[in-house]
This record gives structure tokens, sequence and C-alpha cells, in this order.
């Protein structure tokens, strides 16, 4: 009976292990609210600490040099894509209703194309494809994506309207979703809240 009530307790003790170790790591950094990152954004990870975003230059369609501080002010949703990607076709009409819905003096989505043949063939897609509400720039030399560590296509940063990077999402993700608009306005609001 003794052994039993030892078996049971350690039982009892790992259990309670195993549920603190999860709660743990499943605690949302900088006192996030946990239901941010669920359903369409259960992917999104915000990094542990903000950094500031690279200062990297990509260019616009006339060739002109843009760097992330010339969005300083507005939360940005930086997604790297490809004309040549599925996934990346896949999420640009959701890209283009999020732009619409929430685009202005507080946020944007920001398209970097990391093809390789210019911008041309980047323009001419969202041309052909109706994509109507987004501007996208190129990323020559893939220098932006190689500091921001974005490893596949499409990903997608977001940086706040301080100029730092707080998290990203690698893969395709529904940003027209109720989901994704709550992390976005929770994002803007929360810069409103601290000024």
């Amino acid at each position: 009976m003794k052994n039993i009530s030892i078996y049971i307790l350690s039982f009892i003790a790992l259990c309670i292990g195993v549920f603190s170790i999860y709660n743990l790591g499943n605690t949302p950094n900088n006192d996030i609210p946990q239901g941010l990152t669920a359903g369409a954004m259960k992917r999104f990870s915000f990094h542990d600490q903000q950094t500031p975003a690279t200062t990297a230059i990509f260019h616009d369609q006339d060739g002109t040099e843009i760097s992330f501080s010339d969005f300083k002010g507005k939360v940005v949703l930086v997604n790297f894509w490809a004309t040549w990607c599925a996934p990346c076709i896949k999420e640009m009409p959701d890209l283009n209703e999020l732009q619409k819905s929430l685009g202005g003096e507080n946020f944007e989505v920001v398209l970097i194309s990391e093809n390789l043949d210019g911008i041309e063939s980047s323009l001419q897609f969202l041309k052909d494809n109706n994509i109507t509400n987004l501007k996208t720039y190129i990323d020559t030399n893939r220098n932006v994506a190689r500091t921001l560590k974005a490893n596949a296509l499409p990903t997608s940063f977001i940086i706040n309207a301080e100029g730092f990077e707080i998290g990203k999402l690698i893969g395709p993700a529904e940003w027209n979703s109720g989901d994704a608009k709550a992390l976005i306005n929770y994002i803007i609001l929360r810069r409103k809240d601290l000024t």
C-alpha cells in the first residue's frame, strides 16, 4: 500500500512538473495576450526581445533606395515573396484585402520581392492578378532577406511603429482573417497606449 502511494504521488508530481514546463514555454513575451497567436496566427512568434529593424536597403520600381526607417511611425507587415512561389501567390489576395481594410497612416503591408529577374515581373504579376492595394519593392541581392534571416518564402515580419522587429511568421497565412487583424490592431493600439 505504501509503494502505491509513493507511485501515485510521484505521478502527480511528474504531471505538475510537465504542466509547469508547458505553461512556462507558452507564456507570451512582453505581456502579449496569449490569444493573439491562436487560430490563423498560431505560427506567428513574438521575439523574446524587440530588435531594431535592419538598415539594409531595398528598391522601389524607380530604383530609389528604401529602408524600413522610411516607414517609421507605422506598424509594417513585411512580406517576402516571389512570383514563382505558390504559397506566396496563394496568400497575396489576403494581403491585398488586409491593406485595403487596415492600410493608412498607422499600418502598411510592404511586399519585398525576391525575384532574381528584377522588379518588372513582380509588378506585372500584381497587375495581372488585380492586386491593386499593394506596392512591391525588390531585394535585388537578398541583403534584406539575409539580414532578417528570411530563409523560406513566404516569410512575414512585423515591425512596430518605433522601428523594432517584434516577430515573424514563416509560411503562408490567412492575413485577412479576424485573427490577423486582431494581432495587428493590438500592435497599433499598444503604441498609442504608450504615447
